[in-house]
């Protein structure tokens, strides 16, 4: 349930990233593009049992 969470996260910051870098806020995008890949990261991380 929590890698779902997890992925929802990570896509609403990627769309976040897409809509800043249209209105030219570089520094917002970068933020959002780096909470994304973090996202990203953390659902490719093997779940400790």
């Amino acid at each position: 349930m929590v890698p779902l969470y997890i992925a929802a996260i990570g896509l609403a910051m990627a769309a976040s990233a897409v809509w800043r870098y249209r209105q030219r806020d570089m520094l917002g995008m970068a933020a959002s593009a780096l909470m994304a890949v973090l996202a990203v990261a953390a659902l490719l991380l093997p779940a400790k049992p």
